[in-house]
């Protein structure tokens, strides 16, 4: 995985190549303010509030990493997206065991998949 996105930075146009740092930085700054909210959700607050947050910040994430050559951070974070989106229609009573099941889990892969992108970004 690490020689496929170092092949695909390597072939990215000039321009690409000059704005993945800010994407690295930016992406990593994203995986701050999730963690955040999950503190938030762990914390017992809100799950309405917290996850629509994070679908917000998924979105971010994933409409912007497949251009850098991070398909599976995108995707990842697409997969967060529809947890969160499906998470908010459900009724007060069904969101927080739904948290536990799906969206904490999801956040643990888009945090590896981030790591997996700076890892081999450097």
């Amino acid at each position: 995985m690490r020689a496929e996105m170092t092949a695909q930075t390597e072939s990215a146009d000039p321009w690409t190549r000059a704005l993945l740092p800010q994407f690295l930085d930016l992406t990593a700054s994203r995986q701050i303010e999730i963690d955040i909210e999950r503190g938030n959700l762990e914390a017992g607050d809100d799950p309405l509030s917290a996850t629509h947050e994070i679908g917000k910040i998924a979105h971010k994430i994933a409409g912007t990493a497949a251009s850098f050559g991070f398909g599976a951070l995108g995707r990842q974070s697409q997969r967060i997206e529809t947890i969160c989106t499906q998470i908010c229609s459900l009724s007060d009573a069904a969101r927080p065991d739904a948290v536990k099941t799906y969206l904490l889990p999801a956040l643990d892969d888009l945090a590896s998949e981030l790591n997996a992108a700076l890892i081999s970004a450097s």
